[in-house]
């Protein structure tokens, strides 16, 4: 091969490897001067739940209208909505599609968000678009009023504080069973919250109680129905504002009543025992004990009547509420009076059932109760008259809140407690043994609105199989003679214990822990105050 044929071949090859590079040179700028444009108008809209809006796709190459299958998709983290399309899903020879979005009737927040994603596949590749709806409840206008009769209470007293709930769809309706938020502030400080519940003409009561004030308080109270998306309907926040001014509390702003066990009133010596001592200090400390028979000289207690002592302890209640009342009105109260109480041994039980079960219906009892509901039942007439709102303190000497054993001895009561004989057959007797239906009815919690403060002696005497530790300290006590030394403690309330000896030697024991024990009496006046 001569040289002129090897250069002419090498020409050749340059040749067509400069076609080669421009043809690809030639590809790759067309593929460069292809350009997609998609878009979605709006790129972001705001759209109210229930409603819908339309939303246009445009699709260019190289702003030519572009005519191609178009993919939807419609995401979110809750209800999506849906999209509906006016002819089908690919744009048209203008390149436009059209979709109707019908956003989730029902969304529960403020800003639920809803990507809607356009794709199609040109030329082998994947483009997208993308708008983005937010949408918003319908939300339901809302207005709430708070009410009192009074605008100032002494503290411990209750007051009932009223709210009225509204909406407005067409018009304004009463909003039922709807959750009001309590809220009460001395000095823009928040010390109290409470939640009520709405009747079914949006009415919702809440009885407020204020224990202890040396000074005049202003509490502001805000009742507000927080914003809520949770049902189908939705509906906006609202809030409404009082204020109420405590003044402090001072002896003989509540009459004192003084409610005795099962056998204080047996016989008019025994009453007086119980009662002399203590009316005579509360008299001369201001306070003013109630009395129930104004039509004779001195002080009258309440006495119960024989007759009573065949029926259980709610029924016994019921007919102390009616003397409490007659009292209150013979006196120049009102029936509604709010009044403080002391009480020992089972009077204690009665006061509490006096205000913890407010409305009860107690002509009858239970034989065979089984656990559900009360062992007491009635006629369906309301018999407890007097509840927690119209008590402010209840100091329980002695009351067997937690029951006594069941084996006691009765020449041990008789001698040493003074107690005459003791008939285990009798009505509220029984009512008052461990574990009794009655006791377990009540619980041991007693009432948020009433200060309670239960008292007990340790004369280091064991009534039952051993000592008992009702508190939970960890420390088990022994007995007063007849109630044990912790059976007068409810939960979270305070108990003051005095440990000694029974009379003549102390004043410990269950009767003289009432009637002559100068700190339990010191204890009393200082409690009905503070």
């Amino acid at each position: 091969m001569n040289k002129k044929t090897i250069f002419g071949g090498l020409i050749v090859i340059i040749i067509l490897f400069l076609l080669v590079m421009s043809f690809h040179g030639f590809t790759e700028k067309k593929k460069e001067e292809i350009k997609v444009d998609m878009t979605i108008f709006p790129s972001k809209f705001y759209i109210q739940e229930g409603d819908e809006k339309e939303i246009k796709l445009e699709l260019k190459i190289n702003s030519i209208p572009f005519s191609s299958k178009i993919n939807w998709s419609v995401e979110s983290t809750g209800n999506t909505g849906k999209l509906v399309f006016k002819n089908d899903s690919s744009t048209d020879e203008n390149g436009i599609a059209y979709a109707i979005y019908f956003a989730p009737d029902d969304v529960n927040e403020m800003e639920h968000k809803v990507r809607i994603i356009a794709t199609s596949k040109i030329d082998g590749k994947i483009y997208s678009a993308e708008t983005t709806a937010i949408v918003y409840p319908l939300l339901h206008e809302t207005k709430i009023k708070i009410e009192s009769g009074r605008k100032k209470m002494i503290a411990g007293e209750t007051i009932f504080l009223k709210a009225y709930l509204f909406s407005k769809n067409e018009k304004w309706e009463p909003m039922v069973d709807k959750s009001i938020l309590w809220k009460f502030y001395i000095n823009d400080t928040l010390f109290m919250k409470k939640k009520t519940k709405t009747d079914e003409l949006g009415i919702s009561n809440l009885p407020f109680f204020y224990s202890n004030a040396e000074k005049n308080i202003s509490v502001k109270i805000v009742a507000g129905f927080e914003r809520n998306l949770s049902g189908i309907d939705d509906f906006e926040e609202c809030s409404s504002e009082m204020n109420i001014t405590i003044i402090p509390e001072k002896p003989g702003d509540f009459p004192v009543v003084l409610i005795h066990g099962w056998s204080g009133g047996m016989t008019d010596v025994l009453l007086n025992y119980t009662w002399w001592n203590l009316t005579q200090k509360l008299v001369k400390n201001g306070y003013k004990v109630l009395d129930f028979d104004v039509t004779k000289k001195g002080i009258q207690w309440l006495v119960y009547e024989p007759d009573w002592f065949e029926h259980h302890i709610p029924w016994i209640a019921w007919k102390v509420c009616e003397k409490i009342k007659e009292a209150l009105i013979l006196n120049g109260y009102p029936p509604n009076q709010t009044i403080d109480i002391v009480a020992h041994s089972m009077g204690g039980l009665v006061a509490r059932f006096i205000g913890e079960h407010y409305m009860e219906d107690v002509d009858y009892w239970n034989k065979n109760w089984n656990g559900t509901g009360y062992p007491w039942y009635g006629d369906g007439d309301a018999d407890i008259t007097i509840g927690a709102f119209q008590i402010d303190d209840l100091i329980a000497v002695g009351t067997p809140c937690h029951g006594v054993p069941p084996n006691i001895n009765e020449s041990f009561l008789r001698s040493i407690i003074k107690y005459a004989y003791f008939p285990w057959w009798v009505g509220p007797i029984p009512d008052m043994i461990y574990n009794s239906p009655f006791l377990e009815a009540m619980g041991y919690n007693g009432s948020d609105l009433i200060d309670y403060y239960g008292v007990g002696g340790d004369i280091g005497i064991i009534i039952g199989d051993y000592p008992v530790d009702f508190d939970g300290d960890g420390i088990p006590h022994y007995s007063d003679g007849l109630c044990p030394t912790e059976s007068p403690y409810l939960n979270g309330k305070p108990l003051y214990i005095l440990e000694g000896k029974a009379w003549p030697i102390g004043e410990e024991d269950h009767m003289s822990l009432i009637a002559i024990n100068d700190k339990v009496h010191e204890y009393i006046l200082k409690h009905l105050i503070n």
